[in-house]
C-alpha cells in the first residue's frame, strides 16, 4: 500500500506546491518503511535470543565480557526456565522441579532476588535425607545457580549431615543440625548463623507445628525486603503431619489457616491496628507459599 500510494504521487500532474507536498509525503513514506524494517530485524534478532546455562549459572564474578547474565539478566526475565533447566541438568533431579512445580515461586521471586543481591544469605531447611534419592538435591542446585551467595543448610539428622560432608556434598555450605520444632535448637541456629537472612526456604519435616515454630523464631531474621518460602503445604490437613505437636501448638493447628489469616490482615486491616505483622506480601501456588517481608520504613529509592 505505501508503494502503490508513493507511485500514484510519483507520476500525477501537480502544481509546484502540490510537488514539494508530493515529495514531503514521500519522504515520510520512506522514513516510516524503513523504520518498519529495522524494527522488524531488531523483533527477530530478539526472537531467537538464546542464554547458555552453563555460563549463566557457573559466573560468579560481574564481567563487561558476559553480556548473558549482566547485560540481558536471565535471572530476572526467564528466571523460572533458568531454574528448572538448572535443576534438570543435575542428578539426582529435585523433586522441586519433577513431582512439584516450585521453578513457578523461585523464578517469580529467587532469580529476581540473586540477581540483584548475589551476595545474598540464604538458609533452608531440610537437606533431604528421607528422599528415595538421597540428600543434597537442592544444594547442588543452590550451588550452580546462586555461586556467590552464603548458603545455609539446616537439618534434623546429624548423621546425615556428617556422611554428605564426607562425601564432599556441603563443601562451601554452612550446616546446621537439630529439630526445627524446638525453640531452644531455633535460638541456637540463630545464633550460630548470625541471622539476618535474605532468603528462608523451609522444605524441612512439613508438620505444621514444625512449620510454625520454625517461621515463629526465624521470620524475624529475615531481613526487610527479604523473603521467607514454605513448601509442601499441601499434606496440612493429613493425620500423619498433625503429630508432632508442642505446648503452644497442637494436633488442630493448620498452617496454611494462619497464612490465610495473614491474608485477611492484608486485605482489611490496610493500617495494621490489630497486627505488627511487617508482611509486604504473600504469593501462593500449588503446595506452597512465599512471603515477603515490609522494606524498612526509611529506605528510600536511589
Amino acid at each position: 500500500q505505501l508503494a502503490a500510494l508513493s507511485t500514484m504521487l510519483c507520476f500525477s500532474t501537480m502544481t509546484r506546491e502540490t510537488s514539494l507536498f508530493r515529495n514531503t509525503i514521500i519522504f515520510v513514506l520512506l522514513c516510516c518503511a524503513l523504520n518498519n524494517t529495522f524494527l522488524v530485524l531488531k523483533s527477530n534478532k530478539m526472537g531467537v535470543r538464546n542464554w547458555d546455562l552453563d555460563v549463566v549459572a557457573s559466573s560468579s564474578q560481574p564481567s563487561s565480557n558476559n553480556p548473558i547474565i549482566h547485560d540481558d539478566h536471565p535471572y530476572l526475565w526467564n528466571g523460572r526456565a533458568v531454574y528448572q533447566k538448572a535443576a534438570r541438568s543435575l542428578r539426582p533431579i529435585t523433586d522441586k522441579v519433577t513431582y512439584h512445580e516450585y521453578q513457578i515461586m523461585y523464578g517469580k521471586f529467587l532469580m529476581p532476588y540473586y540477581d540483584r543481591k548475589p551476595n545474598m544469605k540464604m538458609l533452608e531447611i531440610g537437606l533431604g535425607c528421607d528422599m528415595n534419592y538421597g540428600p543434597g538435591a537442592s544444594v547442588a542446585l543452590y550451588k550452580k545457580i546462586f555461586p556467590e551467595a552464603e548458603l545455609w543448610e539446616a537439618e534434623y539428622s546429624e548423621a546425615c549431615v556428617r556422611a554428605s560432608k564426607a562425601r564432599g556434598e556441603l563443601d562451601g555450605i554452612h550446616t546446621l543440625v537439630g529439630d526445627q520444632k524446638n525453640d531452644i535448637v531455633l535460638d541456637s541456629w540463630i545464633e550460630k548463623s548470625g541471622g539476618n537472612f535474605d532468603v528462608i526456604i523451609d522444605d524441612g519435616g512439613h508438620h505444621n507445628c514444625q512449620i510454625l515454630h520454625s517461621f515463629q523464631k526465624l521470620w524475624p531474621t529475615v531481613i526487610p525486603g527479604g523473603l521467607y518460602f514454605i513448601e509442601d503445604m499441601h499434606v496440612a490437613r493429613k493425620r500423619r503431619f498433625r503429630k508432632q505437636t508442642t505446648e503452644q501448638c497442637d494436633q488442630h493447628f493448620i498452617m496454611p489457616e494462619k497464612i490465610k489469616n495473614y491474608v485477611d490482615e492484608l486485605i482489611y486491616d490496610s493500617m495494621r491496628k490489630e497486627s505488627q505483622l511487617d508482611v509486604e506480601f504473600i504469593f501462593c501456588q500449588s503446595e506452597a507459599c512465599v512471603l515477603g517481608k515490609r522494606e524498612s520504613k526509611n529506605e528510600t529509592l536511589e
